[in-house]
């Protein structure tokens, strides 16, 4: 029975809404139609309905691109410019969904697409102008355009309406949009969507945003762990699926091992640590924090040890030589409140600090003016 009321459906009829649509005189009014009664129309009636659509949005789009360049003041220009970027919006959108409703099958279950050639070299520039759009929104600060407009253009990319045309499928410039379409989307607050596009920059090849997106998904799902969207499991899951894809990155280990921590799963993030150690001795964020996790463990030995390679591979990582210094002082109060030889490593201490200092002498970072100030006093 469900299945006869489905085809039923799917061959619907409305010759009267599509009329209406193609007669309507303003955009806003055809789109209200096609809000209501789309569903009741036959894949070829809304076809041709957004078909028409997609002529009056580009229409639109130009009329106020037009009236912006004329405009007598800001408040008029701004006005203008956002109804010409959500044209251009309309246009993408309409001419993807006349695409879908083209390549419906018929009541004789014949599929005969009419205007995706046509649609897909008209609507290329209302691609361009939503790149434009974007930029002007999120200058402006307005996020949630911004991600709109990005947005509606990284899912644009790989939609069927443009799989014949090359000029959308090899775009150059995909992976730097989509990276912009993921930060529009996060300072939006669309974390998802902002995780979304920033796949889409990553995937694309792009070696100039790839980082910056990667960093992008990280943020989104410590926002909705913060947020309460999410739990710290799923957070574990989602960053191991991250480190997993990218594991020479060191900002996704860090944030893989700061998680599995903060989270209670300390052993696991041992068990990480020490296998990326048997790879590598000497890699620079697995000893760093190994040393960092034997120093609140008051393991001053192991915490040198593992702080003096980092050092070794990256010799100017000043906070690396603050903790180094700050081991060597504790150790040398340990030895000296157990009446134990201790002045040697002071020195060492002393040394390393005056090098912190001599990197942030304005103290933006590392306060060492007074522990210098106290330290031969000990």
């Amino acid at each position: 029975m469900l299945a006869v009321v489905a085809t039923s459906a799917s061959f619907a009829q409305n010759p009267d809404a599509l009329k209406a649509v193609l007669k309507a005189e303003k955009r806003s009014e055809a789109n209200n139609i096609m809000k209501e009664q789309a569903a009741t129309m036959s894949g070829e009636e809304r076809a041709k309905a957004y078909n028409h659509l997609v002529g009056m949005s580009i229409e639109d789009n130009s009329k106020e691109q037009a009236k912006a360049i004329t405009a007598k003041t800001p408040e008029d220009k701004d006005n203008r410019t956002t109804k010409q970027y959500k044209a251009a919006y309309d246009a993408v959108k309409n001419a993807q969904l006349c695409n879908e409703a083209d390549n419906e099958p018929n009541e004789k279950g014949q599929v005969k697409p009419q205007f995706k050639k046509k649609n897909a070299s008209r609507v290329q520039a209302m691609r361009n102008d939503l790149v434009n759009g974007g930029l002007w929104a999120y200058n402006k600060k307005d996020f949630a355009n911004a991600e709109k407009w990005f947005g509606m253009y990284a899912e644009s990319h790989s939609n069927d309406l443009f799989s014949d045309t090359k000029e959308v499928t090899e775009e150059k410039n995909f992976g730097q949009v989509a990276y912009y379409a993921a930060l529009a989307a996060f300072m939006n607050k669309s974390y998802k969507k902002a995780d979304k596009y920033a796949n889409y920059a990553i995937e694309s090849g792009d070696a100039e945003v790839k980082a910056d997106a990667i960093k992008i998904q990280l943020n989104s799902y410590q926002a909705r762990k913060d947020s309460g969207e999410i739990d710290g499991e799923y957070l574990i899951k989602k960053v191991k699926q991250v480190y997993k894809a990218h594991p020479d990155n060191d900002l996704v280990f860090g944030k893989y091992i700061g998680v599995l921590t903060d989270n209670g799963k300390k052993e696991e993030a041992d068990k990480v640590l020490s296998k990326r150690l048997q790879e590598n001795p000497n890699d620079v964020m697995a000893n760093a924090y190994v040393a960092q996790n034997a120093q609140e463990a008051g393991e001053y030995d192991k915490a040198i040890d593992s702080y003096s390679k980092v050092l070794i591979a990256q010799p100017d990582f000043t906070a690396v030589k603050y903790n180094l210094a700050t081991c060597y002082r504790n150790k040398a109060l340990d030895l000296k409140n157990n009446n134990q030889p201790y002045k040697e490593l002071l020195q060492k201490a002393k040394a390393i600090f005056q090098e912190v200092q001599t990197a942030d002498p304005d103290e933006q970072n590392f306060k060492t003016k007074y522990i210098l100030s106290t330290i031969d006093e000990l």
